[in-house]
């Protein structure tokens, strides 16, 4: 591998000596596998010294051995053989192989495994946040007083629910709002609710930590996607406690976590808790979909099959990233709307009640420093906040598809950026019925789902338009 001709890039093949015995070495695979079938696939694609490819698709053809696969590689564009060359020689094997598409996470013949155990925890997350977003809606996050890491059965007498129910009085929660109201019935079930919650999410990580085991145990997962992986299941752990520490602020008065709504705030957790547990949730989602789709998707050479694809989506991806920052405010914004109650009020659209831009917003962007508390805790600053981010987004994602029209993307990347605008308008849309119609349960848990269809269309987008690390000339010039 120290020379293209090793490669039959440059001048002719010259075949390496096929092993008695099966390698476990990675570099050793891969030159086996060279060896044996680049030859065939230089003189199909028309490699030759000094010579200069058609800027016409020529893929080569896959080929196997030891079940590791270059699939069809789209070359073109004058100059390969010297770029790969060029990246053989001062990169290494590591780097051209990466742009081939076949530096892996795991052992080849496995992605696909991984990759479905990851989507199906990608799937439990986002049905955790939702569960957990009828729990708060629902007025039965607060409900148990204690929790223990392992977990515990729901009470089985009645004595014992008398004594939880006991528990739950001592706190602003009940002593505000259903003092001499609420029946033990009740409080059963705001009290199941929260404990299903809980006990979903022990599962969720139950699911996630037992086969990672058995995946590292048995050397599937490379170092990296180890590391990675393993990071993720301690994000997780410390989610646990995350959710305990937001649900420990709702057993203080709220005006200790709000302190400029004033006296006589009703009863809820911190909203700056909140969007601590909301921000870990989405990024352990995150981590979890896109490694799942770094394994089940096509790499970025096989994705951008023509030089003049690769430049189109190195051109919108550019473009994409202030826009996903836009979309990443946005959902960050949402607990504080939530946190504060803020979907309660002023439930008109387009206007806030009378007026386009409230006074309590002129106000504190008047004096940022003095009043910097209110941008996360004033009901008319945090709402109008979120509505102009949410304006933004819907905004910044069309400007993106709009652009991405006007270039040569591969069709699936030119798809999924079409495909943003059109989930940030509805969950735009979304949130405005929701608010009109004062937040019912069900539509306060479908927007903040809808939060997370936004982050897995934004992903996929930006997925769809990695491109190769080591882009050729011809890319690389347009």
């Amino acid at each position: 591998f120290g020379s293209s001709r090793s490669f039959g890039l440059a001048g002719s093949c010259r075949p390496l000596a096929r092993p008695a015995r099966r390698s476990n070495s990675f570099r050793d695979s891969v030159g086996i596998m060279f060896a044996t079938g680049v030859s065939a696939a230089a003189r199909r694609i028309g490699f030759h010294a000094g010579g200069a490819m058609p800027r016409v698709l020529t893929p080569a053809a896959p080929f196997r051995y030891l079940g590791v696969r270059v699939a069809d590689v789209a070359i073109q564009g004058p100059g390969f053989s010297s770029a790969a060359a060029g990246i053989s020689k001062q990169h290494g094997v590591k780097s051209l192989l990466a742009w081939f598409g076949t530096d892996a996470l795991v052992k080849p013949g496995y992605e696909r495994l991984v990759g479905w155990w990851l989507m199906g925890a990608s799937g439990a997350l986002a049905t955790m946040i939702a569960i957990g977003g009828y729990t708060r809606l629902s007025g039965s996050g607060l409900s148990m007083t204690d929790w223990r890491i392992q977990g515990r059965r729901l009470p089985r007498t009645e004595e014992a629910w008398v004594r939880e129910f006991e528990e739950y009085k001592k706190y602003p929660e009940y002593q505000r709002l259903h003092a001499g109201t609420m029946e033990l019935d009740e409080f059963k079930r705001i009290y199941f609710v929260e404990w299903f919650h809980r006990m979903f999410g022990r599962g969720t990580g139950v699911y996630f930590a037992l086969p990672l085991a058995l995946f590292g145990a048995a050397g599937i997962l490379r170092k990296a996607l180890a590391v990675r992986l393993t990071s993720l299941l301690g994000l997780g752990i410390s989610q646990a406690f995350v959710g305990w520490w937001m649900v420990r602020s709702g057993f203080d008065p709220p005006e200790k976590h709000t302190p400029t709504l004033g006296p006589k705030q009703r009863p809820r957790v911190s909203p700056y808790r909140l969007a601590s547990h909301w921000t870990a949730a989405l990024t352990l989602y995150s981590g979890c979909f896109w490694t799942a789709l770094h394994l089940l998707r096509p790499s970025p050479a096989a994705a951008h099959t023509t030089a003049e694809a690769v430049a189109a989506a190195t051109r919108c991806r550019r473009l994409a990233l202030p826009a996903a920052g836009l979309v990443g405010l946005t959902l960050l914004s949402g607990p504080f709307v939530a946190g504060n109650d803020a979907g309660r009020a002023y439930n008109t659209w387009p206007k806030m009640i009378d007026d386009w831009v409230p006074p309590e917003w002129l106000r504190s962007v008047a004096a940022p420093t003095e009043h910097w508390r209110r941008f996360f805790e004033d009901t008319a600053v945090v709402q109008f906040d979120h509505r102009c981010l949410a304006y933004s987004s819907v905004l910044g994602t069309l400007l993106a598809a709009a652009y991405a029209a006007t270039q040569p993307l591969a069709p699936t990347a030119a798809a999924a950026v079409r495909l943003l605008p059109i989930v940030v308008g509805g969950q735009m849309a979304l949130g405005i019925a929701t608010l009109l119609l004062y937040v019912p349960i069900e539509l306060g848990v479908a927007h903040q789902l809808g939060g997370v269809a936004v982050l897995t269309t934004l992903m996929y987008a930006l997925h769809s338009l990695r491109v190769p690390a080591i882009v050729l000339p011809a890319a690389a010039a347009a």
